[in-house]
């Protein structure tokens, strides 16, 4: 009978179910291995759950590559693997983008100002952007495109959390961005805006990154926030050439990642109904934004 239930399943006519007449989920003996099991008491080949059982992976970090038995840190790619993946890199890292300063490279400076970081790490030279809106992932995306990048995004989902926003990131290599990027100082990214729409792309960009518009009753605030006063007060002169008067307020406790050892935050910011539709129908956010038609 058993070899015929093998050959046709549990479910073939004429099987009489192990459990049929028989009540409650476990039966005895299963609860007797439970009880055992609980207290220590199994015993299988290998020794693995019993009592003073030392696992083998007890404080050990990595990767363990079979069939060697030395446990590894890190780990390894195949010779032909880790040569084409190097290869792949290589092509991506030395890519030449246009870095002429545009509307959208100063709106990309902007983003990157404001929620990007370039870095450097062994052959790897990257540009990483990340926000909750997808709008503006996409448009660092088209951005990086635009100047002749391979850019791609990938979602990162909260771990830490019930309700937390997913995160898009946008990551692009350039080992020729990075190098232009970390020696582009405020005063060369001042002397490179030298067109309103220049300017416009990049406020446009750092206010997207950074920036917040609040209401309260009749009054609408627009605010721009960042640790770097020396670049707030940068992104105050740049709002004055475009005659939008900003006030800079700080320094205020980061009650963000850091602890006591945050840096302050600085505030660039305007109430005033005159400036707050002067700015949202000149710069045109695609996001943080109200209706441009002033009432």
């Amino acid at each position: 009978m058993e070899s015929y239930r093998d050959e046709l399943g549990r479910f073939a006519k004429g099987i009489t179910p192990w459990n049929k007449g028989k009540t409650g989920v476990y039966s005895e003996e299963v609860l007797k291995r439970m009880s055992r099991t609980k207290k220590g008491k199994r015993i299988n080949p290998k020794g693995e759950f019993k009592k003073g059982h030392t696992p083998w992976n007890k404080n050990k970090k990595g990767l363990h590559l079979y069939p060697e038995t030395e446990f590894k840190i890190g780990h390894k790619w195949a010779k032909k693997i880790n040569k084409k993946r190097l290869k792949n890199l290589r092509k991506k890292v030395m890519l030449k983008p246009n870095l002429k300063m545009t509307k959208n490279l100063a709106y990309l400076v902007g983003l990157l100002k404001g929620d990007g970081c370039v870095t450097h790490n062994g052959a790897s030279f990257r540009i990483c952007f990340d926000n909750t809106n997808q709008t503006l992932a996409n448009n660092c995306l088209n951005s990086l495109k635009e100047i002749g990048l391979h850019p791609f995004v990938y979602d990162i989902i909260p771990y830490n959390g019930i309700g937390k926003k997913k995160i898009y990131k946008v990551v692009a290599n350039s080992k020729k961005f990075y190098e232009w990027y970390k020696k582009l100082t405020l005063q060369d990214l001042k002397k490179s805006l030298n067109t309103k729409e220049k300017t416009i792309g990049f406020l446009k960009g750092f206010y997207e990154a950074e920036g917040s518009i609040s209401t309260s009753r009749n009054t609408v605030t627009i605010s721009i926030s960042n640790t770097d006063l020396k670049l707030l007060k940068v992104v105050k002169i740049l709002l004055e050439q475009l005659d939008l008067y900003f006030r800079l307020n700080g320094p205020y406790k980061n009650n963000g990642l850091g602890g006591y050892k945050a840096k302050l935050i600085y505030r660039v910011l305007t109430s005033s109904r005159e400036n707050v539709f002067s700015f949202i129908n000149l710069v045109k956010p695609s996001a943080k934004t109200i209706n441009p038609i002033q009432t």
